[in-house]
């Protein structure tokens, strides 16, 4: 589970198949709205300021939800969203990163996290690894992270 949770944390959704319900959103001038996970499999219910839209209108690219026709949602429009995202079969490139991640969790598990060397009688030592970085076994799944870059506002 701890190993799940790290690729979560760096992908920024949970990449199993999931359903959402009532998510909120805000319109920001644009005719798309970016959501929480990917990718979007299902659209099944969207509300804007209370009022219910027709799913039919609106077609999904990856983690956005875009209209059809290009309308726009207006800044401070408030959508209630209802989506299933994820992947049906999670990929295997995700399930190794999970793999991997575990068996160095498993390593660190002997309470030997952070401990650079330590002497023994005799004058042997014994050096363990800290492995709290997982960067370098993240970043193969860097293609499917949800990343948010901020809007620049002129």
């Amino acid at each position: 589970n701890s190993a799940e949770a790290v690729v979560t944390d760096f992908l920024g959704y949970a990449p199993t198949s999931q359903t959402y319900t009532n998510e909120a959103h805000y319109g920001d001038g644009r005719s798309y709205v970016c959501l929480k996970a990917r990718p979007i499999s299902a659209l099944s219910a969207l509300s804007v300021d209370g009022v219910a839209e027709d799913v039919l209108d609106y077609t999904t690219d990856d983690d956005r939800i875009i209209h059809i026709d290009g309308t726009e949602f207006y800044p401070g429009a408030t959508l209630a969203v209802s989506y299933t995202a994820g992947y049906a079969t999670v990929p295997d490139l995700i399930k190794q990163t999970v793999l991997r991640i575990a068996a160095l969790l498993s390593v660190e598990a002997g309470e030997n996290i952070g401990v650079t060397s330590q002497s023994f009688d005799g004058g042997n030592t014994r050096s363990f690894l800290n492995y709290t970085n997982f960067d370098k076994y993240l970043a193969p799944i860097a293609r499917y992270r949800l990343v948010r870059l901020p809007r620049l506002v002129p």
